[in-house]
């Protein structure tokens, strides 16, 4: 297959594909530039996109030839969690060593996928077209922060707020507060592992979770979050500093955040 060069990311050009290549191609620049502009986060050295028509197909189609063999091999281990989480994805961000690759689902399999749990946390976007460019700019944030391994709260607390002002608009519903006030337990954040092996209400409320206390961070304390970035913090020295930087104390950190987060929001509404 051909490949052209947009702002420092490979977009693999499929010629069945050829009108979602160009909506992911014209996502890309702006994408970048916020990725840029908000977090300081510029492109991987080596990140290519693909038209993601199966699970299967994109994962051997992205991968270099040598991980092919060891993802033959190991097979068994991970096409059970590929295979799941399939119909509920819009798009996949995987990475290979220092390559990292974005798979983009065209629209006719976005308006295919299950949305059950997407419908209640986005603001209903019926135009297949946006919401390719909407995935396209999550999955480059993620592909620009993967050298950081970020814990997956703040993986896609920042990925859903740079969507935000891609479409400058929100995207999350404000009634999703309201859902993550009502959710127990309490906890720490699940790893991405972990994650998948839970329901949709808790991937849902994880995943507000994430985005909320993004916005919070933000509003409250505005470049904090880019100033860790630039200093490669690793997840655990990013939390602990977020901690003393609200004020908080540690052992009752996660048990109280989303009350916080929360009461800021809905002040700011009645407002």
């Amino acid at each position: 297959m051909k490949s052209k060069t947009i702002s420092g990311i490979t977009l693999v050009i499929d010629p069945d594909e050829q009108d979602t290549v160009d909506l992911i191609g014209s996502a890309c620049v702006k994408a970048i530039q916020l990725s840029q502009e908000v977090w300081g986060l510029g492109p991987p050295e080596d990140c290519r996109i693909y038209v993601m028509t199966s699970w299967l197909g994109f994962v051997f189609q992205s991968a270099p030839w040598h991980w092919r063999i060891l993802l033959r091999t190991t097979m068994p281990f991970w096409c059970f969690r590929a295979r799941r989480t399939w119909p509920y994805s819009a798009a996949w961000t995987q990475r290979y060593g220092r390559r990292v690759v974005i798979g983009v689902k065209p629209p006719r399999l976005l308006e295919q996928s299950d949305r059950s749990i997407g419908v209640r946390m986005f603001v209903e976007e019926k135009d297949m077209k946006v919401n390719v460019q909407h995935v396209t700019c999550h999955e480059l944030v993620h592909a620009c922060s993967a050298h950081l391994k970020l814990p997956t709260w703040l993986n896609e607390g920042i990925a859903t707020v740079t969507t935000d002002r891609f479409l400058e608009r929100p995207t999350i519903r404000e009634e999703m507060l309201e859902f993550m006030r009502g959710f127990l337990p309490k906890e720490a954040p699940p790893t991405y592992r972990e994650l998948s092996r839970m329901g949709g209400e808790a991937i849902a409320y994880h995943g507000m979770r994430g985005y909320w206390l993004v916005r919070y961070l933000e509003e409250e304390h505005p470049g904090f979050l880019r100033r860790m970035f630039s200093l490669r913090r690793d997840s655990r020295v990013i939390e602990r500093e977020m901690i003393v930087e609200l004020g908080m104390e540690p052992g009752s950190f996660w048990g109280e955040i989303d009350d916080v987060v929360i009461s800021h929001f809905e002040g700011r509404r009645r407002l």
